[in-house]
């Protein structure tokens, strides 16, 4: 803890003298392979195909099954590297459907355009709203805890007084006829 005071002026490194991780942040340049891979190969099926098949089995309501093949579709695996090779190949058209998709992201304005980043800050916005309950909560919570503790306290000093109030209530006058009989 000592050290901590003292360094506390230094700059801190998280990190320590760790050097595996860099700082560096670099964006990873795209190069497209030469050939356009074949749809087929974006793409893994297996996990969804099952669920399908034993959805279309099962005796759930037709609305049901609705519901079900629409949630199956999570479980679809898509290889991005094969689809950014796809999409460097691909016409246009392709390419704009593949961007409002966000099978590819090409850079900031068209993830913003498309309401990625609008997601990605209503996310932050309600962490920063949960935290704010968070701490307000704690707060509640700590009064209640200095509230407790001073009425522990309170109790404590008044206990003596109130314990001596006891005690000279338990000391009777000795009744006659028990051992202080009167002698004739």
């Amino acid at each position: 803890m000592k050290q901590l005071f003292e360094n506390a002026g230094a700059k801190h490194n998280p990190m320590g003298d760790d050097t595996k991780y860099s700082r560096a942040i670099r964006v990873p340049q795209y190069e497209p392979s030469s050939e356009k891979p074949a749809l087929e190969s974006l793409y893994d099926l297996t996990k969804y195909s099952k669920l399908m098949a034993k959805i279309n089995k099962s005796g759930v309501s037709d609305e049901e099954k609705k519901f079900l093949k629409f949630a199956a579709s999570r479980h679809i695996v898509f290889t991005y590297s094969k689809i950014a090779d796809y999409y460097a190949h691909a016409d246009a058209e392709m390419q704009e459907l593949m961007e409002e998709s966000a099978l590819v992201i090409l850079d900031i304005d068209d993830a913003i355009a498309n309401g990625y980043v609008a997601l990605s800050e209503k996310m932050k916005q309600l962490v920063e709203e949960e935290k704010e309950r968070d701490s307000k909560a704690r707060e509640s919570a700590n009064i209640l805890k200095a509230q407790r503790e001073l009425a522990e306290k309170k109790a404590k000093e008044n206990k003596p007084a109130n314990k001596r109030k006891k005690e000279e209530e338990k000391v009777e006058a000795p009744k006659e006829g028990f051992m202080n009989e009167p002698t004739e």
